[in-house]
């Protein structure tokens, strides 16, 4: 059994967090101010990034991920890096982007990290580098998701195993988050479908089948995942197995109206869902503790309170 260790113990921490004006960053840089530490908040949009700055033990860096003199703006002392930001943009018309941003600002920043003695460096990855499949994911399973996406994830994924003589390297493969204020994904998408009454499309039954976790859950096993020693790769999702209709059911639910489905042509090739059973290892049994029922809940509240 592999437990959550740290050199500094339970010291503050200093931590730069990129793409820190997103979805889950949204939710982490809070965690860690609470925590003690002091957080760097980079992203590309100093607007976007000024209620950021007016959070005490928060310091805003404004930087494009693609320059390649990204080192002149950063800190020169850091203890943890979370790099969160990443392109998930259409190929081949954003090619430049998705290297860039998912493969050679990892590159860039590991370097710098070393440079500034960091402790530990937390790489946000995707259970998507696998593919689909029949059955949950470990991480020994080979990384062969086609796409160009999944291919400069997996690419991020080498280029931090090669630093794992200097720091700690966590690689997290995310599997379906989601919570409140996420735009644009599975979970809200769903949500949207059916309180518009638009009909949810299932093929093969409803697959791809996936385990999401919910992002306050997912917030706790990033900040622990600072802390760790050694290297890491680690499957993080739900417990949950759930159909796109299970989850249009629980979104109805909490809406309080019937969803309606229709069949759709075609196949998915498979399940998209990672075995949990190292992230129970490493960060302890019962991590994703919110229920996808009170977890949809919540984002129900969310969407609705700001129509």
């Amino acid at each position: 059994r592999v437990v959550v260790s740290c050199e500094k113990g339970r010291l503050p921490m200093r931590v730069l967090v990129t793409g820190a004006t997103g979805f889950i960053a949204a939710h982490l840089i809070p965690a860690l101010v609470t925590r003690g530490d002091a957080v760097f908040a980079l992203g590309h949009d100093a607007a976007r990034l000024e209620n950021l700055g007016a959070l005490s033990g928060v310091e805003t860096v404004v930087a494009d991920l693609r320059s390649r003199d990204i080192h002149a703006v950063l800190p020169k002392a850091i203890d943890a890096v979370v790099h969160l930001a990443q392109a998930n943009v259409p190929f081949p018309e954003g090619a430049e982007d998705l290297w860039e941003v998912n493969a050679g600002s990892t590159a860039r920043l590991l370097e710098w990290a070393r440079q500034a003695g960091a402790h530990s460096f937390v790489l946000a990855s995707t259970g998507s580098v696998y593919g689909n499949g029949d059955r949950p994911w470990r991480e020994d399973d080979p990384a062969v998701g086609a796409g160009a996406y999944p291919t400069t994830k997996i690419a991020a994924e080498r280029i931090l195993s090669a630093y794992a003589p200097y720091m700690a390297t966590v690689a997290l493969r995310l599997f379906a988050p989601y919570g409140p204020g996420q735009r644009g994904r599975m979970v809200p998408g769903i949500v949207g479908r059916v309180r518009n009454g638009t009909p949810v499309s299932l093929r093969e039954g409803g697959r791809p089948r996936i385990n999401p976790i919910y992002v306050d859950d997912l917030i706790g096993i990033l900040a622990d995942a600072t802390r760790l020693t050694g290297n890491h790769l680690i499957n993080v999702g739900g417990d949950e197995l759930l159909s796109i209709a299970d989850i249009a059911t629980h979104a109805g639910e909490a809406l309080g109206i019937a969803p309606v489905f229709e069949e759709a042509p075609g196949t998915t090739g498979g399940d998209t869902v990672g075995d949990v059973t190292q992230m129970a290892n490493v960060f302890g049994k019962g991590r994703a503790r919110t229920s996808f029922a009170d977890g949809v809940a919540r984002v129900v509240a969310e969407i609705v309170g700001t129509a």
